[in-house]
């Protein structure tokens, strides 16, 4: 006769917590969201409740996928966020808030992970210094003192646009020190990086075969995508414009040329990318191609070469920066709803967009210029509003200087602490020689010196991109360094 089983009260609640993973009802709940679905779009048709139900399915499913396999959920979204301009462009203008879905799923995934590991009383691998630094810029937005202070700007559409754009990208960056198996997940990013970049560089160079007709005929906009300096056509791959082009290009490179490993077809993929991005005539796209070939003669123990590469390479941002301020650019600036300020020379635009003095301790609030002005413009599907003009003259082209217009010389200092704090941790792992270190290096590096000239702490998709991979190269760095010492 069978001995009955006996189930005590120990092993019903490792059962109801086995059930009870994060993970396994992310999915569990996914699966029933998309039978339902189906059920009810078989019966109804589709109407905007079963939309709505749809989205919500997805985004479950896209929080389960981070959960449960994050290296396949990285090169998959990684050539999305690539392609996703031009997908705007020739399918829909919609699909823009596809990327905020997948960020906003990927920084879910990474919540329920620190819980998960907070209830099951297990360190968390995120910094804790880096968490306070992105809490502290993260609450400055929220607060938004400049703007209450200044009066510009309250807690309302272009607000909200403001903390949205800054959020994202800083939230990626602690989705990436979160998620779990991080060097199996930094591996799976990099061949995600450099294949499609490789596909951006070939498609960038195609378009000066193309030229500027067939490109404006194929449905791109002059003076949007489509973008001359004299008489040359500046490439601009699968991207929205060449600076944003050239940026990501520059970030597979510094992935590329740091790592320790070098083989035949890496050879043909850097020149892909060097004449793509030649072919983006950015000129500070040299600067920063400079500062990485310093770091990848330091990896392979030139430190002399280095050293003198770096230097020049800062010397040569700070002058362009300097001599840029200077430039003759004309720029309409709105001053109130009736009047328009032309300004010749950068120096003086970015005066009008920083205000007085007395607002750069906190700034004149957050998106009282800016992308997220621009984007107040629109709606969250991407969709431009009747006046376009107004928009256009809010651009700031330095991320520090539209930081400081944001939240003021407080939130540039604790954006400073952050990059420093990168490049801290990051010297810990190249202590052992990790690729992971090297890379997070590389990574930090092309992004700061990106936003000299562009507002690049918010621009998609390099800021997420370089974010992403930057949490995932320092938990991986980490992770390598005590597998070391062991």
């Amino acid at each position: 006769m069978a001995t009955p089983t006996l189930t005590t009260p120990a092993s019903s609640l490792r059962a109801l917590r086995g059930l009870a993973d994060p993970g396994r009802v992310a999915i569990v709940a996914g699966v029933f969201l998309t039978a339902l679905l189906t059920t009810l779009v078989a019966q109804r048709g589709l109407t905007l409740r079963t939309e709505a139900l749809f989205g919500v399915g997805v985004f479950v499913g896209l929080v389960a996928g981070f959960i449960v396999a994050p290296w396949l959920m990285v090169f998959l979204t990684i050539p999305l966020f690539v392609v996703l301009p031009m997908l705007k462009v020739f399918v829909s203008p919609t699909l823009g808030a596809v990327k905020d879905v997948v960020s906003l799923a990927c920084v879910a995934a990474a919540s329920v992970l620190v819980i998960r590991r907070r209830a099951a009383r297990r360190a968390i691998r995120i910094d804790g210094r880096i968490l306070l630094l992105v809490a502290a810029l993260f609450a400055l937005y929220l607060a938004n003192i400049g703007g209450l202070l200044t009066g510009q700007t309250g807690h309302g559409i272009a607000w909200f646009q403001g903390v949205r754009l800054f959020f994202e990208p800083l939230g990626l960056l602690v989705a990436g020190l979160s998620l779990r198996d991080p060097k199996r997940t930094l591996s799976a990013a990099q061949q995600a990086l450099l294949g499609s970049a490789a596909v951006a560089a070939a498609w960038g160079i195609a378009q000066q075969k193309i030229g500027i007709a067939g490109l404006v005929g194929l449905g791109y906009q002059y003076g949007h995508e489509v973008r001359q300096i004299g008489p040359h056509l500046r490439s601009f791959g699968t991207l929205d414009e060449p600076f944003t082009y050239a940026s990501l290009l520059l970030l597979a490179l510094s992935v590329l040329l740091l790592r320790r490993r070098f083989e035949r077809i890496h050879y043909a993929l850097l020149g892909l990318l060097t004449v793509g991005l030649l072919f983006s005539y950015v000129r500070t796209a040299a600067l920063i191609a400079a500062a990485i070939i310093g770091l990848a003669l330091a990896r392979r123990g030139h430190a002399l070469a280095a050293a003198l590469t770096l230097l020049a390479a800062t010397l040569a941002a700070g002058v362009v920066f300097l001599a840029s301020a200077e430039k003759q650019s004309t720029q309409t600036v709105t001053v109130n709803p009736t009047t328009y300020l032309t300004l010749n020379g950068r120096s003086k635009v970015w005066q009008s967009h920083l205000g007085r003095v007395s607002y750069w301790p906190f700034g004149r609030g957050v998106a009282a210029v800016g992308t997220a002005a621009e984007r107040a413009q629109e709606s969250l599907a991407g969709k431009r509003a009747v006046n376009p003009a107004a928009a256009s003259a809010t651009v700031v082209d330095s991320g520090y200087l539209a930081l400081v217009a944001d939240v003021g010389l407080a939130g540039l200092a604790v954006m400073l602490g952050l990059f420093a704090r990168v490049v801290v941790l990051a010297r810990r792992g190249i202590a052992h020689d990790l690729d992971s270190a090297w890379i997070a290096l590389g990574l930090v590096v092309v992004m700061a010196i990106d936003a000299l000239s562009r507002e690049s702490f918010t621009g998609f998709p390099t800021a997420y991109i370089g974010m992403l991979m930057l949490g995932l190269a320092l938990s991986a760095s980490a992770v390598e360094a005590r597998e070391r010492v062991r």
